[in-house]
């Protein structure tokens, strides 16, 4: 064991046919074991469904560009009553791979991930766009927020104060 965290989704792809003329067409569809895995390494409640169509292809420096979509069925807590809300992904991705051990477009594009032995890994690809499209403060329908103060049952917070002055002022 090398000490690595073991992926959830794993998806091997070969570059060794890839061209720059025509993508390769690469389906992924996570069984039950891998969503449920996904699910606890986002801490959401539940990965029901996840699927993506990506489109593999060559650029002309030799990198591996690729281009997909991923749809998903999550269930995530509400933030305020911890009931399950349920979402439907829905997003595109991109991602470059080089061999390279340089990297000509400087560091303010978005990372490029290595080609190891003439092979990619896309399903950490595919979870880790996931993260990105998940509501980071899933709600409920019809939740509110309001801050209480337990001993007294009064509204609580920055503004409690001002809207108690108000209130004073109106009578």
């Amino acid at each position: 064991m090398n000490g690595a965290p073991e992926q959830e989704l794993v998806r091997h792809v070969s570059i060794a046919d890839l061209s720059t003329d025509s993508p390769q067409k690469v389906e992924i569809e996570a069984d039950a074991a891998e969503c449920a895995a996904i699910a606890g390494r986002l801490d959401i409640l539940a990965v029901d469904a996840l699927k993506a169509e990506i489109e593999l292809f060559r650029d002309l420096t030799g990198d591996v560009n690729l281009v997909g979509r991923i749809q998903a069925d999550v269930r995530q807590a509400c933030v305020v009553t911890l009931d399950p809300v349920e979402q439907q992904i829905d997003t595109r991705i991109f991602q470059r791979f080089s061999g390279r051990d340089d990297d000509p477009e400087g560091e303010d594009e978005d990372p490029v991930e290595p080609i190891v032995e003439n092979e990619i890994e896309i399903g950490d690809i595919v979870v880790q766009n996931l993260a990105l499209a998940l509501d980071p403060y899933p709600r409920a329908p019809g939740a509110a927020f309001e801050e209480v103060d337990d001993e007294a049952g009064k509204p609580t917070g920055p503004f409690a104060a001002l809207a108690a002055l108000r209130d004073d002022t109106e009578d």
